[in-house]
């Protein structure tokens, strides 16, 4: 007759053997998940390694040059444009709501 312990050890084994099984597919689905991931980061790195050359080729100062000179009207600065500081007229004062306290200077009557 088969002893209680000798049961016992032969499910524990049999629970460990299925819990491995498991194991051992799981840990396959995620290194597939993983090199997928890997995949899909070397082509964005690519991707980004395209556009920045796109964005050199763009922003070269020649082309925006020649760019700004066409669909451009742009003039050099005349100084007659330029305007003087005393020449504004002087702010306005903000109009007050009625009602409305003003934070002014300190009653009479208050310390501080």
């Amino acid at each position: 007759m088969i002893r209680l312990a000798t049961l016992l050890w032969i499910a524990i084994a049999g629970v460990m053997g299925y819990g491995l099984y498991q194991l051992k597919h799981e840990v396959m689905s995620l290194e597939t998940e993983l090199g997928r991931l890997n995949r899909q980061i070397v082509r964005e790195q690519e991707n980004i390694h395209v556009l920045r050359a796109e964005w050199a080729y763009t922003n070269q100062p020649q082309r925006l040059q020649a760019l700004a000179q066409r669909h451009l009207d742009l003039t050099p600065m005349n100084p007659r444009q330029f305007g003087r500081l005393d020449a504004l007229p002087a702010p306005a004062a903000a109009p007050v709501a009625q009602g409305a306290v003003r934070p002014a200077a300190a009653s009479p009557g208050v310390q501080r």
